[in-house]
């Protein structure tokens, strides 16, 4: 459908799905019905607008990649990007948005300074955390449930065009996650993720600039424009055979808790299909600014840190081994829950009615209350958190 009348489709009182660059994981982004897709990054370039102050306002159906080059060609950076960059800012901005610089920069919404989000009217309004902050709480992290996002302005910092990383091998899953846990108690790190690979166990810590000084040893080295590097990695590592489907996950818990998180993966690592379909784990930490804004359905609760961790699985094409699989996440959901944690809802969640209320709270009343007063009724309403707040 065309980018161009939003508000018109909006207010159309049609069902609609909201799309951004279409990176749907389990069926998100999919309808039998109408879809909405003002994913257009090879024009957003020219709709970018530098509102002083390091703030950029931005189209929502601008990809990651675009933008981030824009801005390092004017020596500004976003704080935290994904490892995969060819997104759309509105699409990662929907789930919360968690990358290597999580560790000291939270999550891309914690950078929004304001959103234009059209409603099911149609109507247009700029919501921040004092004008309509309600609105801005839930859309943000909120998988669409309160309209749509058509521009953001955003917080940028000083671009460094060189990381300074330091590469580690592990020898034991548990040593890696205590070298997390310590690595999250600390407050001067710019830069970490870690990952299981078959038997590899490796973790990167970096710093942004090119400190020579950190150098010590022949694992250290000085990278240039890394998020490219890692956005090209992850593209290469993409394809997957024709007879195999992707299911994969990310839970949230807080620091102090890895431990039995991956406890929990390694007790159902010998289930089948996982015990051959494992692909990798990945971990990020994420680190919330000192006054955050409590986002309603965001991958972190309360917690001031927090670890992730990513479960990766290439399954063969078969419903038994599928349904196997999304029992497997449900054990792993169910625990972390109970260490106080919070799913990415980007991932393969099975979230009923009882497990939302559980998870968020009052916070469903409101996003009924506010899809109600704003005609949202039939916009995105085959997703769980939206079907959890209709009455029984």
């Amino acid at each position: 459908m065309p980018a161009a009348f939003p508000s018109a489709l909006l207010s159309s009182g049609r069902s609609l799905t909201l799309r951004g660059a279409g990176h749907s994981v389990d069926g998100q982004t999919v309808t039998d019905g109408e879809l909405l897709v003002t994913y257009a990054p090879d024009t957003a370039a020219a709709q970018i607008r530098d509102v002083g102050e390091g703030l950029i306002e931005t189209p929502a159906g601008m990809s990651w990649y675009e933008l981030e080059r824009y801005l390092n060609r004017h020596a500004r950076a976003f704080p935290v990007l994904t490892d995969y960059l060819h997104l759309s800012v509105g699409g990662t901005l929907s789930v919360g948005g968690i990358g290597s610089n999580s560790v000291r920069y939270g999550m891309q919404v914690d950078h929004v300074e304001r959103i234009q989000l059209t409603d099911g009217t149609g109507a247009s309004r700029w919501c921040s955390r004092t004008d309509h902050p309600e609105l801005f709480r839930f859309a943000l992290g909120g998988l669409g449930t309160v309209g749509l996002i058509e521009r953001a302005v955003l917080r940028t910092v000083p671009y460094h065009s060189n990381s300074h990383v330091h590469r580690a091998q592990h020898a034991a899953l548990n040593e890696l996650v205590e070298h997390t846990e310590r690595i999250a108690q600390r407050e001067d790190v710019d830069i970490y993720f870690a990952s299981q690979r078959g038997s590899m166990l490796r973790s990167t810590t970096g710093w942004s600039g090119s400190d020579l000084q950190r150098c010590g040893d022949e694992n250290c080295a000085i990278v240039a424009r890394l998020p490219f590097k890692m956005h090209h990695e992850v593209t290469r590592m993409a394809t997957q055979p024709s007879d195999h489907v992707r299911l994969w996950t990310d839970y949230l818990v807080p620091a102090g808790q890895l431990a039995p998180m991956v406890a929990a993966v390694e007790a159902l690592q010998h289930r089948a299909p996982l015990n051959r379909g494992l692909s990798a784990l990945y971990i990020l930490i994420v680190r919330r600014p000192s006054d955050p804004t409590q986002f309603a359905f965001a991958p972190v609760g309360t917690a001031p840190v927090s670890i992730g961790l990513g479960v990766y699985t290439w399954i063969d094409r078969d419903p038994a081994a599928i349904a196997a699989t999304r029992q497997v996440f449900r054990d792993l959901l169910a625990r972390c829950c109970e260490l106080g944690g919070r799913p990415y809802l980007y991932g393969v969640n099975d979230i009923d009615d009882s497990l939302a209320e559980r998870l968020y709270g009052t916070d469903l009343d409101q996003l009924a209350k506010l899809r109600s007063s704003h005609r949202l009724e039939h916009i995105n309403a085959h997703l769980p958190l939206v079907k959890a707040t209709v009455p029984t």
